[in-house]
């Protein structure tokens, strides 16, 4: 593959050197310096042991990527690295360069394999210590065709056709030389509202996907990944590239015109202007021998939140049928393993007077398989067939995360019939005939109610298949703020500013799917695993204990880490509440339903004692989105511990918090909004909800492009977004005006993590500037003044303007962390010195235990030695286990005998010193970072 990371890294790689070598003769008895010394020793070649995340191989056939760190220096960009079974045979594997260290050595390696259920015992070797395949055999290898209108992508067992321009994304996709699918496009409706006061009349938009550029940006052996970017467009703004593209027929069905709106005159009504909106990126996930696509989806709102209200937004496809309507079938899977298999036209096998044939038929056709042509019957047969219904549409909508409904319709002018209902349904559907279809998978598909699945033209020569990301059954997303002015912030802790920056411009929203071309109707058995799959993708990871000793993702600590000075009592009772804490938290997404299409994710902020409810409606306390770094807390918290439904967690918050409460384009492009009602309605606008620390995780672990997109999109967005001023005197621009702790810490992150992506010096530059800035000047750490940011060179100087004096503001968003790793990875003895220096004097004056003083004191104690401060941070550490006399944390769900108009409350919240009443989720997440890092920093 093309990689151009890999060629700029190496043309910078002399400035790189030349820069590092600045300051050498610092403290190296400083920890920064023992850290650098200890990972550079682990420079040996080795075996690194892989596991399944949830314990067990896939049930299917599917395609696997994940990272591998290595310790610096322990792998050049010229190794090799391979896949090894139990059996040390080779398993085909591709492999890329993720990120390096700062002398050029590999710190990441993305790797990609096809697995199945035989899968098991891996291992990643290098060449050293294996002969492993580095690809597939040329013969099985992926291949890819780029040609002027086109790419087609051929894994072996399908061939997939994407176009270039025009509406339809995925021109065809074919199996054993048949197309199963044709014109696979984007559609989307807009609710109009604008006649609703006078008339009572709603009006449906219908939009489609316009593509803008389509990208390769991997091309094999192993697997192919293409992106494709554009917009919603008008039929009016597509023009005549609209319909010509498909290779086959859409039947018209775009508008999802089953919905009809509420109390509007019906779906089908398109706007005459042109319009584009709503841009889209979509990834396409090809992997050699498999008949899958994985497919990541994601849009971004630009619209106007008071007028502009998504009915529906999702993907359509065309199935062309070559069988008769009765060997033709629709499945849905349902709740836990229960799948709905009914054909097209069914033979009436339930009638007293058919035949034992016509019954044998109907059981062949629920099981999937061929039943003879109409020609081929018995008279009294074909009459018996051709006298029942013919089902034409088909729907299964989960409009809440607690119920489902399936309904049947036999013509656009009759009435839906129910099927039946049930609660969560598992995200999968498959339309298609004896002799093929499509199956699509949409990952977490109660979880993001409302979704649903709508099949259309099953009586026709091609059938319409469309996954509605959002229902346009379902009331359309109504994405204004919930009040129309401002509160007291005093009050509710909603920050001051003008009410119109609770704007949802600029807001996204991420979709997972997996789409099977199947050559059959598939069996129960395999339908059942995919929705399996769907749920729960496959991942490969390595153990807590090999990812600790790279020292590659920041500071933390194993489980039952030994330290002296700590009982083992003590140590093992941090991790029992660490786990409470986790199975509280994550337990109360179920139990309070935090659900739903851009909520789920995210926790709530603030437990109300109270109402005993979360703040829900208290602007400023609803919506957690990153404040104090939760995610961070779950990342650091699988890492350690392996366990899957910590990763599944983590990566859920990921996808929201860093979609939905970052601005991707506008007026805030590059910033994010922090804690509220609606997830976009604080209006402090802040870099630091967008750090790159908190993608980085997910980005490594599962070489996620989303991911990758995201800690690049805000390099130089978020810098322009904030607050510019004038110089004195002759009142030119200047940059922006950033505090430390929120702003400046968070750009580091992110420059931090593109510098180790990409291997080019220029975001090392940006780091080093600002390091070298608060060497020389060290009161922009101890003092309260803001400074200003230069555009171009990063460089820091003070701005004489008062900055809240919020000294805590250093630490509470990762300052800390980011420092500590700033310091392992750049030398700059100017800064560490400041930096050291800062640490103690706010050891010194701290006398509680709150957010981060033990984690600073248990920093400042491995820095100067002190065995006063070690003492101290010990006892913080005993604190930090106790609550009222009992565990810390010991949260648990209460249960209420009698009718109560309130959720379920807490025993006790156990949250920190300060809240004894009610608990705080930035709270736990500090207080974990706390009992993660503190062995580590004192071991």
């Amino acid at each position: 593959m093309n990689d151009p990371s890999r060629r700029n890294f190496i043309k910078q790689s002399g400035i790189v050197g030349a820069g590092l070598m600045l300051g050498m003769t610092g403290s190296t008895g400083s920890r920064a310096a023992r850290q650098r010394d200890d990972a550079s020793a682990h420079t040996h070649k080795r075996s690194v042991p892989l596991k399944w995340l949830d314990g067990k191989p896939p049930l299917l056939p599917v395609s696997v990527a994940w990272g591998v760190p290595w310790p610096r220096g322990a792998m050049t960009t010229r190794d090799r690295v391979g896949v090894v079974d139990s059996q040390g045979r080779g398993v085909p594997a591709q492999q890329w360069n993720l990120g390096y260290w700062p002398d050029g050595s590999v710190k990441w390696t993305g790797m990609a394999i096809a697995a199945d259920a035989h899968t098991e015992g891996l291992s990643i070797v290098t060449e050293a210590t294996a002969e492993a395949p580095s690809g597939a055999p040329s013969e099985t290898a992926v291949t890819v065709r780029e040609e002027a209108a086109s790419v087609t992508i051929n894994t072996g067992a399908l061939v997939a056709k994407i176009n270039r321009t025009g509406r339809s994304l995925i021109a065809s996709l074919a199996v054993g030389g048949r197309a199963v699918a044709l014109d696979g496009r984007l559609i989307a409706l807009r609710e109009d509202r604008s006649q609703f006061e006078s008339r009572r009349v709603l009006r449906e938009e219908e939009y489609v996907g316009k593509i803008k550029t389509v990208t390769v940006e991997q091309a094999g052996p192993i697997r192919a990944v293409v992106k494709i970017e554009g917009v919603h467009a008008t039929a009016a703004s597509v023009g005549a590239e609209a319909g010509d593209d498909s290779g086959g027929s859409s039947n018209g069905n775009d508008s999802g015109s089953s919905s009809g709106g509420n109390g509007g005159n019906g779906g089908g009504n398109v706007a005459n202007d042109a319009r584009e909106w709503l841009p889209f990126v979509v990834r396409l996930y090809f992997t050699t021998g498999l008949n899958s696509i994985r497919l990541v989806h994601t849009f971004i709102f630009d619209g106007d939140q008071a007028v502009d209200f998504i009915k529906g937004i999702g993907l359509a496809f065309t199935v062309p049928f070559r069988e008769e309507i009765q060997n033709r079938h629709i499945r849905f899977a349902t709740d836990n393993h229960n799948l709905f298999s009914e054909p097209v036209l069914m033979a009436p096998g339930y009638y007293s007077r058919a035949s034992d044939g016509i019954r044998e038929y109907q059981r062949a056709q629920l099981d999937g398989k061929r039943i003879p042509n109409l020609a081929g019957l018995p008279e009294r047969d074909c009459a018996n067939i051709l006298g029942t219904p013919v089902w034409d549409s088909f729907k299964l909508n989960q409009l809440n995360a607690d119920g489902w409904d399936l309904v049947k319709r036999t013509n656009p002018k009759s009435s839906w019939v129910r099927v039946t209902t049930g609660k969560r349904a598992r995200g999968l559907a498959w339309l298609g005939d004896v002799s093929g279809g499509l199956a699509a998978g949409l990952r977490r598909f109660w979880q993001k109610y409302p979704a649903s699945f709508e099949i259309t033209d099953a009586a026709s020569a091609a059938g319409g298949f469309k996954v509605w990301l959002w229902s346009p059954d379902a009331q359309a997303m109504d994405m204004r703020h919930y009040d129309i002015v401002r509160h007291d912030q005093d009050v509710i802790y909603e920050t001051a500013g003008d009410i119109d920056r609770a704007d949802a411009h600029g807001c996204a929203n991420t979709s997972e799917l997996t789409l099977w071309a199947t050559p059959d109707t598939p069996a129960p058995d395999i339908l059942d695993k995919m929705a399996d799959t769907t749920g729960a993708p496959p991942q490969l990871v390595c153990t807590p204990e090999y990812y600790f000793s790279t020292r590659a993702l920041g500071v933390w600590s194993l489980p039952h880490t030994p330290v002296p000075g700590i009982s083992a009592a003590r140590i093992d009772s941090a991790e029992v509440q660490l786990g409470r804490a986790f199975d509280f938290m994550n337990g109360e997404i179920g139990r309070r339903k935090w659900y739903g299409f851009w909520d789920f994710g995210d926790y709530r902020r603030t437990f109300d004692h109270i109402r005993r409810a979360w703040m829900y409606d208290i602007g400023g306390h609803a919506w957690n989105a990153t404040e104090l770094l939760p995610n961070v807390w779950l990342w650091l918290a699988f890492l350690r511990t392996g366990r899957a439904d910590i990763f599944r967690a983590a990566e859920d918050m990921t996808r929201n918090t860093l979609e939905v409460d970052v601005y991707h384009i506008g007026r805030f492009a590059g910033l994010g909004s922090r804690h509220n009602v609606t997830h976009w309605g604080c209006a402090s606008k802040e870099a630091r909800i967008n750090s790159g620390m908190l993608k980085r995780y997910h980005y490594y672990l599962t070489t996620d492009e989303r991911l990758g997109d995201l800690i690049t999109e805000p390099i130089g967005k978020a810098e322009a977004s904030l607050e510019r001023k004038k110089k004195p005197g002759d009142g030119t621009p200047r940059g922006p005006s950033v505090r430390i702790g929120p702003e400046w810490f968070s750009f580091v992150s992110t420059w931090l993590t593109e510098w180790e992506r990409t291997g080019d010096a220029k975001y090392r530059d940006y780091c080093l500037a600002g390091m070298r800035a608060i060497g020389a000047r060290p009161e922009i750490l101890t003092g309260n003044e803001n400074c200003w940011l230069d555009p171009d060179t990063k460089a820091l100087t003070g701005a004489g303007r008062p900055n809240p004096a919020n000294r805590h503001f250093r630490f509470v968003f990762g300052g800390d962390l980011v420092a500590m790793e700033l310091m392992s990875l750049i030398e700059c003895p100017e800064f560490e010195q400041a930096w050291n220096r800062f640490c103690e004097q706010e050891a010194e004056n701290v006398r509680q235990n709150g957010y981060y003083e033990s984690r600073l004191i248990a920093h400042v104690a491995a820095t100067t030695g002190s065995a006063d401060l070690r003492k101290r941070v010990i006892e913080m550490h005993a604190a930090l286990l106790t609550f009222g006399g009992g565990d810390y944390f010991d949260a648990a769900p209460l249960v209420f005998d009698g009718p109560s108009v309130t959720q379920p409350a807490v025993v006790h919240p156990g949250a920190r010193r300060s809240i004894a009443s009610n608990i705080h989720t930035p709270e736990i997440a500090q207080w974990a970072i706390n009992l993660i890092t503190i062995p580590e920093l004192l071991r």
